[in-house]
C-alpha cells in the first residue's frame, strides 16, 4: 500500500509540475524582453498560457529562481 501511495504522489508531481517555456527574442506582450515564461500545471497548459502572454517558444526548462533572470507568467520576476 505504501508503494501505491508513493507512486501516486510521484505521478501527480510529474503530471502537474512547475516549469518554464524559454522565450525567443521575438516574443511580444508581457513576455517581450523576458527569457522565460513560468507556469504551474501541465506543459500543454503552460504552452497555451505563455503563448497568450506573447512568448514565442524556444524550448522548455525549469523556472529559474535567480534574481537576475527575467520571466513572465506565474512567477514574475519584474
Amino acid at each position: 500500500m505504501k508503494r501505491f501511495v508513493a507512486g501516486l504522489m510521484l505521478l501527480s508531481s510529474v503530471a502537474f509540475a512547475d516549469g518554464a517555456i524559454i522565450c525567443k527574442s521575438d516574443s511580444k506582450g508581457a513576455c517581450k524582453d523576458r527569457a522565460y515564461c513560468c507556469y504551474t500545471g501541465s506543459e500543454s497548459d503552460g504552452d497555451k498560457k505563455c503563448k497568450e502572454l506573447g512568448c514565442v517558444r524556444g524550448g522548455t526548462s525549469s523556472c529559474p529562481t535567480a534574481a537576475n533572470v527575467s520571466s513572465c507568467g506565474s512567477r514574475d520576476k519584474k
